[in-house]
C-alpha cells in the first residue's frame, strides 16, 4: 500500500500536455481555415489582406507562428527540466535531454526568424530548386534532420515506453511534414501554382509539424514523476542508469 506522507500522483500529465495542446492547435487550424470564409467580412478573403495573413498557417511572422515557436520553446524548457531531474537521479538520459533541449530551441529559432529560408542560395547550389526540391532549403536541411534523427535516436534507449513512443511520434511527424510533405506539396507548387491542392498539402505539412512538437513537448512528461509529500509537491525523475 502507498504510504500515507508519500504518494505518486496517477495521473498522466503526458496526455494532458497532448490534449490541451491539440486542442489547441485545432483551434489555430479552425481559424486559418475560417477567417477567409466569414459571410460578413468578404475582404477577408483577399489572399493580401492583413487579417487572413495573420491567421494563414502557411505564412510567417503571424499567430500560428507564434503558437508553434511557443510549443517548442516550451519543448525546450520541459526537456531540460528532464535533464535536470535525471542528472540528481543519477540517470543516464540527463545528457540526451539536453541534446533534446537545444534542438527543439533551435527548431523554435528557425521558426520564429524562417532560418531555412537562408539556406535557399546554398541548396540551389548543391542541387535543389526543382520538382520534390523546389524549396532548395530541404538540401542542406538534411543535414540538420540527421541531427534531430541522432539526437531522438540517443534518448529513446534511455526512456520507458510512453516516452520513447512519444519521441518516435514527433520525429517522424517532423520528418514526414518538414520534408515528405513540404517536398510532394512544392513539386505541386512548381507545376501547378498556387492552387487547393497545394493549400490541402500546406494545411496537412503544418498540422504534421505542429503535432510533432507536441509529442517533443509531452515526451519528457511521460517521464517525470510528480510526488505529494504532505502539502509539498516535488518533482523526480526514476534512478539508475538507463532503461531498457
Amino acid at each position: 500500500m502507498p504510504s500515507t506522507s508519500t504518494r505518486s500522483r496517477h495521473w498522466r500529465p503526458d496526455l494532458l500536455v497532448l490534449g490541451v495542446g491539440g486542442s489547441l492547435a485545432f483551434f489555430v487550424v479552425l481559424l486559418h481555415i475560417a477567417v477567409p470564409r466569414v459571410p460578413w467580412a468578404p475582404q477577408w478573403r483577399e489572399p493580401d489582406s492583413t487579417v487572413r495573413i495573420y491567421f494563414d498557417v502557411a505564412r510567417e511572422q503571424n499567430l500560428p507562428t507564434w503558437f508553434n515557436v511557443s510549443v517548442l520553446l516550451l519543448a525546450a524548457a520541459a526537456a531540460g527540466l528532464a535533464a535536470a531531474l535525471a542528472k540528481a537521479a543519477h540517470n543516464r538520459a540527463a545528457l540526451p535531454w539536453v541534446g533534446l533541449a537545444i534542438i527543439c530551441a533551435g527548431l523554435s529559432l528557425d521558426d520564429m526568424t524562417s532560418l531555412h529560408e537562408r539556406l535557399h542560395p546554398l541548396g540551389v547550389r548543391i542541387g535543389g530548386g526543382s520538382g520534390l526540391t523546389y524549396a532548395a532549403w530541404l538540401v542542406p536541411g538534411l543535414a540538420f534532420a540527421a541531427l534531430v534523427a541522432v539526437a531522438v535516436a540517443l534518448l529513446v534507449r534511455r526512456v520507458g515506453g510512453r516516452a520513447r513512443l512519444l519521441l518516435l511520434l514527433g520525429l517522424g511527424c517532423l520528418l514526414v511534414g518538414a520534408f515528405g510533405l513540404e517536398s510532394v506539396g512544392n513539386a505541386v507548387l512548381h507545376e501547378q501554382g498556387y492552387g487547393r491542392t497545394y493549400a490541402y498539402f500546406l494545411v496537412a505539412e503544418e498540422s504534421l509539424e505542429v503535432f510533432a512538437s507536441l509529442c517533443l513537448l509531452a515526451a519528457p512528461f511521460a517521464e517525470i514523476r510528480f510526488q505529494r509529500t504532505g502539502p509539498e509537491l516535488r518533482l523526480a525523475y526514476p534512478p539508475g542508469c538507463s532503461r531498457a
